[in-house]
């Protein structure tokens, strides 16, 4: 490890997981290089700087700190957990198209992926009484589906619930836009790829 890799893991309490942008930059999922590290704690850090580049720690739930591609430091979410941390969290500093284009490359470098991203959503939130995995089954399957269509989307489809009440496709942004009827998204966002699936 070097430079703010060190010091993430000198102050980071564990368990910790770097996700968002700079693990899709780790596993070669977007060609943007990304100044923030967004890193997932269990307890109170303040943000760091290292030559230009910023930490931000994110006080979650230790239940839900979990998906690193390796047991030793540095500490990557694996490829499907920071997509879908991409998604479902705007303030890890990855927007919705280069999300959806880390989608497409992480699909066309494996083709399982999609099923081991279903796997990922699952399990997601569920130290929340699985609220957040059915949210991000509702946003990772619209995009799913607007990428690659709908039968690539019909395993999130099983995996949204039955609350009726419709979820933002982009927390954090306007509550204002069409409903999506089948996945019961708020339609806040559009979906343009760079990159064609």
């Amino acid at each position: 490890m070097s430079g703010w890799q060190d010091l993430i893991d000198a102050v980071a309490p564990g368990p910790y997981l770097i996700t968002g942008g700079r693990a899709l930059e780790h596993f070669e999922l977007t060609d943007q290089h990304y100044f923030g590290v967004a890193v997932l704690v269990p307890a109170e850090v303040a943000p760091l700087s290292f030559r230009g580049e910023r930490a931000t720690f994110f006080v979650t739930d230790p239940s839900n700190i979990w998906g690193a591609a390796t047991k030793q430091g540095p500490l990557f979410a694996r490829p499907e957990r920071a997509v879908i941390d991409g998604l479902n969290h705007p303030r890890f500093g990855v927007s919705l198209n280069q999300a959806a284009d880390a989608l497409i490359r992480a699909r066309s470098a494996d083709s399982s992926f999609l099923d081991r991203l279903a796997k990922v959503v699952r399990a997601y939130g569920a130290g929340a009484r699985n609220h957040g995995s059915r949210a991000a089954a509702r946003r990772v399957g619209f995009v799913v589906e607007q990428l690659f269509g709908s039968v690539a989307a019909e395993p999130f489809l099983r995996l949204i619930g039955t609350n009726k009440a419709p979820v933002l496709l982009r927390p954090a942004r306007r509550r204002d836009g069409p409903v999506d009827a089948v996945w019961r998204v708020v339609v806040n966002a559009t979906v343009e790829s760079e990159l064609v699936p």
